[in-house]
Order: C-alpha cells, then structure tokens, then sequence
C-alpha cells in the first residue's frame, strides 16, 4: 500500500548520525517527503545551524524542515514550523514567545489532543501507534484512540510508531492526516525503504499544514 495522494509522510530524524551523514539522507530522501522532523536531541545548537545553512546552501526546500522542541534555533533560522514536546514548552508560551511560528503538539490521549488544538497548536503527533524497536518494552497505545482523536479534532493529526506501508489503508479510512517514519530514514539504504511508503516516486509538496 502507498500513500494517497491525501496522507502526508513526514520523516523523523534518529540523532544517531553525523551533521554529514544527516545532510546527505535529508538530500537523497528529500523528493519523498512531505517534511522532516529535526530531532536531533545530543546535537548543539550550533550544529543544527550548521546543519540548516548546508542544507540551504544545497538548495534545499527549507518549507520542508520542522526543528524538534527548539523553537528558539527555528526562528533564529527563520524555519517557520517546530514541534513541541509534551514535557517542554507548552502551546501557548510558545506562541506568546514566537508568534511568527507554526507549532505542532506530541500527544498521548484525547485529552491532550483537545487542549492542544484548543491552545492553537497547527497539528498533533500521537503514538507510539504499533510495535517498534525504539520502544521496546513499552506496549503500544495502538489505533482506538487515535481514531477517536482523528474524528474530534479539526486540525491534522499524523500517527507515529511502528508504521509499516501496509497500515497506511487503514489509518486513512479514519481521517489521519498522515504518518510519521523514523526507521526507514534511518537505515542504510533509507531511499529504497521510504519509496515503499511514496506514491510511485512523486514529489510531496505538504505546505497547508
């Protein structure tokens, strides 16, 4: 199963590779991703600059780029999108300090979901949806929920957490807006794993959300 042409597919980076090794995955996977998510948690701020002006340098769609939890690196670099942690800066202290941006929110329950979108987030995360090696042990919340916040929520919600291709029918029969990857953008041979997700190699162009 591929994405329809109504899902979005967002790349999550691991925090596992160099500045180096990062710049050029982002580059070769660029044409099958709506965005990527910059979590890159161990790396200084100077270095997701670095990262950033390379990659604007190399005329890279920067509209492409959402910086993970630093919305202050995000605005320095004039990246108009950042996603929030649950535990970090909340929705509203966010906007308060940084009104130009657009926030998405990670969330683990209806009621979070709620006050997110209430607090004016442009988005919602949720999961981890199924299985996945990054949480081992921890039992996944799976897709009951993350239906029902689909349903309630008018802004986008993208699942994240284990997605294989062949889950994707499913969650958009239930009005998720798209899924989030970390794994395949993360393996050795990251193109040939996220084309399984693409749609027959088209360019994602996600600017709305």
């Amino acid at each position: 199963m591929e994405m329809s042409s109504g899902m979005k597919l967002i790349g999550v980076t691991d925090d596992c590779h160099s500045v180096d090794e990062l710049l050029l995955k982002l580059q070769q996977t660029a044409p099958f991703f709506d965005a990527f998510i910059l979590r890159e948690k161990s790396k200084t701020d100077e270095q997701l600059v670095d990262l950033v002006l390379r990659l604007m340098d190399s005329q890279f769609p920067l509209d492409k780029l959402i910086i993970h939890a630093r919305p202050d690196v995000a605005n320095k670099l004039s990246i108009k999108k950042a996603q929030l942690t649950g535990y970090g800066m909340s929705v509203t202290d966010a906007q308060t300090s940084f009104p130009s941006l657009k926030f998405g929110c990670s969330v683990h329950s209806l009621k979070e979901a709620l006050q997110a979108e209430e607090d004016g987030a442009s988005w919602l995360l949720y999961g981890h949806v199924y299985a996945t090696q990054s949480k081992e042990g921890l039992t996944p919340r799976g897709t009951g929920e993350l239906f029902e916040i689909a349903s309630a929520c008018k802004i986008p919600v993208y699942a994240i957490g284990g997605i294989q291709p062949e889950h994707l029918a499913t969650l958009e029969e239930h009005d998720v807006a798209g899924v989030a990857i970390l794994s395949p953008l993360s393996h050795p041979n990251a193109v040939d794993e996220v084309k399984k997700y693409s749609r027959n190699g088209e360019v994602f162009i996600g600017k709305d959300n």
